[in-house]
């Protein structure tokens, strides 16, 4: 297998409706990490962090982490982008009874489209989706319809995200004048999307009744 490189974990423009899946495989090459079996398909690596889970990594890139009693909590697809792996296609969370915990799809590691969580119990928690944004370069932000459940399967929130832009986010970088050759302060735009309320959102009690209508 060729070698292996550092995964990490992306941060999504919103904590409210979370699409990132643990991927606890910090190490850098196979003389660096511990084997624990290799089989026809692919080989097993012990988690970084110093606990019990395993790591299952195939030749054609297929991932899943496994916890100390073999259960398998997260499964998904790779790909390779320079020093790095990328998430690709659909990746799934698992509790540690079979259910699924989220499930959703990854584009060079943004996610996008539907992202589904469900409760331990597999009823259906939470719906979002990420969209993505073009201005001057891409982006993917939570965007579309928004739904929350309660346990018992009453709707507790809906509404709308929009991605919005804050055109006053800037970073100082610094380049070298090609004249003086001396590095230099440069002003930069830095924005990027965040998902902002709009349309109509309802929130409902535990009894499934309107408890609250925004207009926004």
């Amino acid at each position: 297998m060729k070698k292996l490189f550092a995964i990490s974990v992306l941060s999504i423009c919103t904590g409210i409706c979370h699409a990132q899946v643990e991927i606890p495989l910090s190490f850098t090459s196979e003389e660096d990490n511990k084997v624990v079996k290799e089989t026809d398909s692919g080989k097993y690596y012990k988690a970084t962090g110093g606990d019990e889970r395993t790591i299952f990594l195939s030749e054609d890139m297929q991932y899943r982490l496994y916890d100390k009693d073999n259960n398998v909590l997260t499964e998904g697809a790779v790909s390779n982008d320079g020093d790095k792996f990328l998430r690709e296609g659909k990746w799934t969370e698992f509790y540690t009874n079979g259910n699924i915990k989220s499930t959703g799809h990854y584009y060079k590691d943004n996610p996008v489209g539907i992202w589904i969580k469900y409760y331990p119990g597999n009823k259906l928690r939470q719906m979002c989706s990420y969209a993505l944004i073009e201005n001057g370069s891409t982006h993917y932000c939570m965007s579309g319809s928004y739904e929350e459940y309660f346990e018992n399967g009453h709707m507790k929130t809906s509404g709308l995200y929009k991605a919005v832009f804050d055109d006053r986010a800037k970073d100082t970088i610094y380049i070298q004048d090609p004249e003086t050759g001396k590095q230099v302060r440069k002003i930069v735009n830095n924005s990027r999307p965040h998902p902002e309320k709009f349309g109509t959102w309802e929130y409902y009690n535990e009894s499934g009744e309107l408890i609250k209508k925004d207009e926004l």
